[in-house]
């Protein structure tokens, strides 16, 4: 693998921040003909009286070029989150080196007992326990 596309699938595999346009979506642009997402502007409603709560969203996109299993000459991945004492799961796909998953994962922020998420890489068996083929922890704040 030539040193750029090594620096690229580094950057795309990187830990990202977003901000995701979370509530209700005005027709036509909102009140004021804006974006048309609710603001500070807007009339109350019965979602003023539930508290707010402050989530982290985890998203799992895909992963590439994963090894087969020497045995079984196949792979069956799927990932594992987990926070604390939460956890999450995707599908498992069969016989699949390049999965895309493109799932989210929403974490109570308020009732997590940790600041380390760990992802792990896992092989589906038919018989036995599921194999691991990657692990990494990220620390959120």
């Amino acid at each position: 693998m030539n040193p750029a596309a090594a620096a690229n699938q580094k950057e795309e595999f990187k830990l990202k921040d977003t901000k995701p346009q979370l509530g209700e979506r005005w027709p036509h642009g909102g009140m004021h003909g804006g974006g048309g997402w609710i603001s500070s502007e807007r009339a109350a409603s019965t979602y003023d009286l539930v508290e707010q709560m402050f989530y982290l969203y985890v998203r799992v996109v895909k992963a590439k070029d994963l090894t087969t299993n020497p045995v079984t000459g196949n792979i069956d991945p799927y990932i594992d989150v987990k926070l604390g004492n939460y956890k999450g799961k995707t599908q498992h796909f069969e016989k699949k080196t390049n999965p895309e998953w493109n799932q989210v994962f929403a974490f109570s922020k308020e009732k997590t007992q940790s600041s380390i998420l760990e992802v792990f890489v896992r092989d589906r068996e038919m018989v036995g326990r599921d194999d691991i083929y990657g692990k990494s922890d990220l620390r959120h704040e």
